[in-house]
């Protein structure tokens, strides 16, 4: 855990000193994009990669947030509150449908967040407090009271703390019971519903918090954007970038989310700045041959294939001389 700690202070700091001393635009919006869908890409992996079951509805809870924010600043009242209000929103909505939906098994439980997705997609469309199709475009303020700032430096510094407290919290639940269980529901749900482990209970738990997250990143998006539509939040290309980048990352890891989240906006931000508006598409290419690449070479992602290599390693060094010969 010592490592885990020092690697994430590092990243602190570097990424402080990134938004104090940079000027360029583009670059603080490159680091505030990675580090808003490495929030994004941890929630995720907190109900898919600890619990295993693959969602891809969670844009849904990020648009909880992101809602919360435009309806607050709308009516006149703090961002600050749309943090609260989100995450319960979004908790409450991951209970309400988690309760019958964590009940089911491997794909079955995919295709049913998807359903759910479409489902509040169609639902916000046609409410006219919510904007319908057309969404919120937020006030101009400026100031900490109204989390709206001239330059992108602070949003950085919020990101960059929202990213610190969501890998301490991911931290303690690898160290905690909740972490345990769930590991133990993912590697055999049957033996470990035999020696009492309430599965819906644990998995409700980490589903709740998952929700919360992405929710808080939902209103720090919307400050930044200043606009929230579905397409922008709840759409379904939406959830399937966050599975995406848990994926590339490697699922149920640590530092997982956080490289598939570099992966994704050095390619697909970065390399679209360049070619992608050519219109040729070049970044979702190269993108989209890295996904498969490591779908079929390497299904533990990136960090997952770092963190079995040094297993194996950290294994052979601990057998004796001449034990392999003898075996």
């Amino acid at each position: 855990m010592r490592w885990h700690l020092l690697a994430l202070g590092a990243i602190v700091v570097l990424g402080a000193a990134a938004a104090f001393g940079l000027r360029d635009a583009v670059t603080l919006d490159l680091f505030f994009t990675l580090l808003l869908y490495a929030v994004l890409g941890q929630s995720w992996n907190w109900i898919s990669g600890y619990a295993g079951n693959i969602s891809f509805g969670h844009a849904i809870f990020f648009g909880c947030g992101a809602y919360a924010s435009a309806l607050c600043v709308t009516h006149g009242l703090s961002p600050w509150l749309a943090i609260p209000a989100g995450a319960l929103v979004a908790a409450l909505l991951a209970l309400v449908t988690g309760f019958p939906t964590l009940a089911l098994r491997g794909h079955y439980f995919s295709i049913a967040t998807i359903a759910v997705a479409a489902l509040v997609d169609a639902f916000v469309r046609t409410q006219p407090w919510l904007g319908r199709a057309n969404g919120f475009e937020l006030p101009i303020q400026s100031g900490w009271a109204a989390l709206q700032f001239p330059d992108k430096g602070p949003y950085v510094l919020l990101a960059l703390a929202l990213f610190a407290i969501v890998q301490l919290a991911t931290i303690a639940l690898e160290r905690s019971r909740l972490g345990y269980y769930l590991r133990a529901l993912r590697a055999n749900h049957a033996a470990a519903a035999s020696v009492g482990i309430d599965e819906r209970r644990w998995k409700l738990i980490a589903f709740a918090w998952s929700a919360t997250m992405a929710a808080a990143a939902g209103v720090l998006y919307a400050q930044y954007t200043l606009f929230v539509d579905p397409p922008s939040t709840i759409a379904l290309a939406i959830s399937i970038d966050i599975a995406l980048i848990g994926v590339v990352g490697g699922i149920g890891t640590l530092w997982g989310p956080a490289a598939g989240a570099l992966v994704y906006v050095v390619l697909a931000k970065g390399v679209a700045l360049r070619i992608g508006g050519t219109g040729k598409g070049y970044d979702l290419v190269i993108y989209g041959a890295i996904i498969c690449l490591i779908a079929a070479w390497k299904p533990h992602g990136i960090v997952g294939t770092v963190v079995d290599a040094l297993r194996r390693r950290r294994g052979a060094a601990d057998i004796p001389p001449g034990a392999t010969g003898t075996a």
